[in-house]
Formats: structure tokens, sequence, C-alpha cells
């Protein structure tokens, strides 16, 4: 038998650690002394060799628990199982450095960075599955796509210029400027998405009053105040849209 320090030194463990196991009842000591010291024997040995194998696996504590007890049968079908979870995990993980990747490129290019914007440009990068699925849900697979498509070629110039725009439109909000050139940044902020898809998916929006935008999902870089002076400066100026009504 092994004290529980001579224990953690064979494993390579720490008391502390083959202490939390013990508490959370994956290791049980083979022996526990009157006076409470715990032992170790070499079938606590494998049992350890498991819970560090499973924990590397990304098992969780609760899994480890479970298939000490249980599921030691299915071992092949567990281990296909945790091996799908790591990779759906690795292809969020790609998305994720691909985004930031952008989102750094992007940042570079930009000549001032305005915090809430940036983080909208992430938030939209992250969620753009998440996005498509759900205009797909409301909206016809082929306008959809080509949305998306139109992003996915001018991902890095398109969100540089947005950036652009939306700060300086928030200190056009700040600090009023002449209407010419802010019909102007009006103008290229609507622009940014191609005025055929625009009249499509206002085409759409018309047929079903009931359409709503998620709002959590496609935030905006402005803020409430900010939006409603930009809707009531655009029809001021005679604009809709980001054209002129004439």
């Amino acid at each position: 038998m092994y004290s529980i320090g001579q224990f953690a030194k064979k494993t390579g463990l720490t008391v502390r650690a083959l202490r939390f196991y013990s508490e959370k009842g994956l290791l049980e000591p083979c022996f526990i002394s009157d006076s409470g010291h715990r032992y170790y024997n070499d079938g606590n040995i494998e049992t350890i060799q498991k819970i560090v194998t499973l924990k590397y696996l990304d098992y969780s504590l609760e899994e480890i628990e479970d298939f000490l007890r249980n599921g030691e049968q299915q071992l092949i079908e567990s281990l296909m199982f945790q091996k799908l979870q790591l990779e759906k995990r690795r292809n969020q993980i790609d998305r994720v450095i691909a985004s930031l990747d952008h989102a750094i490129e992007i940042g570079k290019q930009s000549e001032i960075i305005d915090t809430s914007i940036f983080l909208t440009v992430i938030f939209n990068l992250l969620k753009e599955d998440e996005q498509k699925n759900y205009l797909r849900s409301i909206l016809p697979d082929e306008l959809v796509e080509r949305l998306f498509d139109f992003f996915g070629m001018n991902i890095i110039e398109l969100n540089q210029t947005y950036i652009d725009l939306a700060n300086q439109l928030k200190q056009a909000y700040i600090q009023p400027t002449q209407d010419e050139y802010l019909k102007s940044l009006i103008e290229q902020f609507f622009s940014l998405i191609p005025q055929d898809i625009v009249e499509e998916l206002v085409e759409v929006l018309k047929e079903d009053e009931d359409i709503q935008l998620n709002e959590w999902l496609f935030p905006s870089p402005f803020t409430k105040e900010e939006e409603e002076w930009l809707i009531s400066q655009a029809e001021r100026l005679g604009m809709h849209g980001g054209v002129d009504d004439e």
C-alpha cells in the first residue's frame, strides 16, 4: 500500500487532486486508517489512469463517474461519441479562429476603433452560421445565399467600411455636421448591401408584416437614441433606404 503522499508521487498527481477525486466519488482509497490516513494500492493506479485518460479526452467529472460505474462495457461507443463531440468543438474553434483573424485584419485597417462597433462586428462574424440559419427560416434560401455570398466575398473591406461609417455617424450624432456631408455618410452606410438585394428584402418583408428580425442575433452598432436620430435625419434630408426619394 501507498500513503497518499507516496501515491501522489507515483502517479504524478498532487495530494489535492487525489483528495478532490475522492470527494467526487471517482477514486476510493483501498484503506482508511482509524486516524483518517488514506492508503492506495496498485488497483487504484489503474483507476487513476482511466480518470486521467478520460479527463484528457474532455470527459466531464460526471461522465467519468458514470463511465467508471457503468460504461466500461460500451467503451468503443463512448469513445466514438466523445470523438464526435471533440470534432464539433474543433470545427467551432476553427471558425472562431477564422473570425478572429478577420477581426484582427479589419481592426488593423481601420483608422479609429470604437469598441462597441468593433465588438458588434466580431459578434456578427462569430454568429454568422446562426444568423444564416435564422434568415433561412424567414427568407427565401436563394436570397439568403446571395446575401452571405456578397458578405463572404467582401468580408474585410465591407466590415472596415462599416466600422468607419458607423464611427463617423456616431461622431455626427455628437457633433452636428453639414447636411451634405451627413447625407453622404447615410447614403454610403445604407448602400453597404447592394440595392437589388435590399429591394428584394423589402419586398419579402412587405409580403409578411409579421416578420421581425431577432435583435439579439443582429445587433446594431448604434444606441436606440442614435438609431432614432439616424432615421429622423434620413427623413429630413429626403432620403429613403439611403437614396433620394426622387
